[in-house]
């Protein structure tokens, strides 16, 4: 049987969702989950860039069935361009994790680990499940342990190992209240925005302000329109 990466991804996601959904269910929550899977992105970074307003996970997932040789140089670089910058390596032990499964007829064995140990033979450090829920635990009760600078500086550093360092993708942010689900779009992934509480409350507040006006704006057209049916005789009829 050959488990594809793509399930995977597509069914962490949705456990993901699941579980922040639980643990915030009256709280507005912020966050950008970008599948960079196939993207241009993808040799840049890796499969999955998730952000919410504490917590940052760069993610790769691996069919251990599949040829790792690419993946394995990746690390090797990373782990040659992180030599003597101890507070990079510290912020990739926390924020950076290779997710590989390996198939069964009867049960899935993952190896979950950070990703500097991907390939160490490192017992993994989770379940699946598991995993999902200290992301989750992450959010619900965030320690701030690095800043964005340095969030930032080591996503550079995994971009440059596999070119230029340019990565060029957009995202979209994610607002979920218990109004339902509003969506931001933004110019680059890089930029961590989430990260800056500045920002965070400008845009909650503007968002706000936008969605206030946008019902004025309705109902003012209602107006409008009623107005003009009223004075067309037989347009109601």
């Amino acid at each position: 049987m050959k488990l594809y990466e793509n399930v995977i991804i597509g069914n962490f996601l949705y456990g993901l969702g699941l579980s922040i959904g639980r643990a915030l269910p009256e709280q507005r929550t912020l966050s950008v989950v970008n599948l960079l899977q196939q993207t241009p992105a993808d040799k840049s970074l890796g499969d999955m860039l998730v952000e919410f307003e504490s917590v940052v996970r760069l993610i790769e997932f691996k069919n251990k069935g599949s040829s790792l040789k690419k993946e394995k140089n990746k690390q090797t670089q990373l782990i040659t361009a992180l030599i003597g910058q101890n507070d990079l390596i510290a912020v990739s032990r926390e924020a950076h994790w290779y997710v590989e499964t390996e198939p069964f007829e009867e049960k899935c064995a993952n190896n979950i680990t950070p990703y500097l140990e991907a390939f160490s033979g490192a017992s993994s450090s989770y379940t699946l499940e598991g995993f999902i829920g200290s992301i989750t635990h992450a959010v619900k009760s965030p320690q701030k342990k690095f800043t964005a600078e340095q969030l930032k500086a080591y996503l550079a550093v995994v971009a440059a190992c596999q070119g230029d360092g340019k990565v060029g993708t957009g995202g979209i942010i994610v607002s979920v209240d218990k109004d339902g689900i509003k969506y931001l779009q933004y110019a680059d992934i890089m930029q961590l925005r989430l990260q800056h509480k500045e920002f965070v409350l400008k845009m909650k507040n503007e968002y706000e302000s936008i969605m206030k006006l946008s019902l004025e704006k309705e109902l003012e057209l209602e107006k409008k329109v009623q107005h003009t049916r009223s004075r067309s005789p037989g347009l109601g009829a």
